[in-house]
């Protein structure tokens, strides 16, 4: 049994876990320097957020030391059973009392328990268990067949040939808006990394692109009215962006006629005009999603990113002292507990220690900091790549693109957010913004990859 248990460890991708323990590290100390307090220095003090971050983290590793000796059959065998508890819990949290507008939370005493980051977590697991039962089968052949979505008129037939995995990823996304919680919303997006990667997906990364490009010229010019090809016909941002889309399908349709065999006309010109459809659709309904679905903070934080509004110290305020902080850094930075702006006694940067931590260790770090701790996210993901590929089980594969498409957009959006690239929408930085869902789903993320890692060489029956 004991030479058993050495054999296990002995797989254990220690690069993975190595880099996990740098960045809890770090994180930890990173929180510790933006709240710290001289009047309540104590690292480990429960009543200070660092010392709660240590106690998550605690509990984080305890879940791992538990997910080690599962069995990986026993992982794959209850993914849908974890996946339709954290469903109840989105659900069940629908009923709990708002916390800033939102109701995302349970809350027990002083602690507070956000569902949707385990909700992740279930996901990422029955994705892999479904892709993994149907990989091989005649049904899942024809579904990537039809899933190719040569156009972005088959947007239609792949949701309804592919209604299972619509199911998986749209039942969450449906409870989290229901929350509100549009940020989270945005992760769930992330499977569809996932569903490219095993040709479930086929153009539709093309779709949604096409999609945010008409979505963001729909938002600069909304409101505003401009003349028509120098003519005293004033148009309104819809009714000229959808004349655009006109003259755009009066032109693909001349190159059909043009460029294309009379036999081969027919199809294309069905994609041509099933693409204008959606798209002046789309267009009404970004705009209508705009008016009457958003709540007003979040109008607000979209236009600041499109440039629309420009009020520093207003509506602004947030993303101009996010950047003014890690402007101040400089290359070196100013030092461990030395930030000025990103600080606790200050406090020139709301939610310091959350939403916008990278501003406090760029304060402190500069500019090497920053592209350390940059490289040390790349390096997590590419890990996680390898050991993606390198797997002879569809599971563990699916469950491994999974966890890195979550950490990616986490990474991405986050820092997006502090540096101006990207809307205020509340994502976490794994591993180093306050929390303690975060901490623990991020863990127990990484714990159940290496498990299943571990494992990849044993033959499953």
């Amino acid at each position: 049994m004991r030479g058993q248990e050495n054999k296990l460890f002995a797989h254990i991708d220690w690069g993975l876990l190595s880099v996990y323990f740098i960045l809890v590290f770090l994180g930890i100390s990173n929180v510790y320097s933006s709240v710290f307090d001289p009047d309540n220095p104590g690292l480990f003090s429960l009543d200070t957020e660092h010392g709660k971050q240590i106690m998550w983290f605690g509990v984080s590793l305890f879940l791992g030391i538990v997910i080690f000796f599962l069995e990986s059959n026993f992982i794959r065998k209850y993914a849908y059973w974890f996946y339709g508890f954290t469903m109840l819990l989105l659900i069940a949290v629908l009923f709990t009392s708002p916390i800033n507008g939102a109701r995302s939370w349970f809350g027990f005493g002083g602690v507070g328990i956000q569902p949707s980051e385990f909700a992740k977590i279930g996901v990422a697991m029955a994705l892999a268990r479904f892709i993994d039962q149907n990989s091989s089968s005649k049904e899942s052949r024809s579904l990537k067949n039809v899933s190719g979505l040569s156009t972005l008129w088959g947007i239609i037939p792949f949701i309804l040939k592919n209604k299972e995995t619509a199911l998986i990823l749209g039942l969450p996304c449906v409870l989290v808006l229901l929350q509100p919680d549009a940020g989270t919303f945005i992760i769930f997006t992330s499977f569809l990394l996932v569903l490219y990667r095993e040709g479930y997906a086929g153009n539709i990364l093309l779709f949604l692109v096409i999609a945010v490009i008409i979505a963001v010229i729909t938002l600069l010019v909304a409101d505003t009215n401009f003349m028509f090809l120098f003519t005293k016909i004033k148009l309104s941002g819809n009714a000229g962006i959808i004349i655009v889309l006109v003259l755009l399908a009066g032109i693909f349709a001349a190159i059909i006629r043009s460029f294309v065999m009379k036999r081969n006309r027919k199809p294309l010109y069905r994609s041509l005009i099933g693409s204008f459809l959606i798209a002046v659709i789309f267009v009404n309904f970004v705009e209508i999603g705009y008016t009457n679905i958003l709540q007003s903070h979040q109008k607000e934080r979209i236009d600041l990113l499109l440039g629309k509004i420009d009020d520093p110290d207003g509506k602004g305020y947030n993303i101009n002292r996010a950047k003014a902080a890690i402007g101040s850094g400089g290359f070196m930075g100013k030092g461990f507990k030395s930030a000025t702006l990103a600080n606790a006694s200050q406090r020139h940067v709301p939610m310091q220690s959350t939403d916008f931590i990278f501003c406090t260790w760029s304060e402190e770090r500069g500019f090497i900091g920053a592209f350390v701790l940059v490289g040390l996210y790349t390096f997590l993901l590419l890990k996680m790549v390898v050991m993606a590929e390198r797997q002879r089980s569809v599971f563990t594969r699916v469950y491994a693109y999974c966890v890195a498409s979550i950490f990616f957009y986490h990474f991405m959006i986050n820092v997006g957010m502090a540096i101006g690239l990207a809307p205020v929408i509340g994502i976490p930085l794994p591993f180093f913004s306050y929390g303690g869902s975060s901490m623990m789903s991020f863990s127990v993320l990484i714990f159940i990859l290496l498990k299943l890692d571990s494992e990849r060489k044993v033959v499953l029956q």
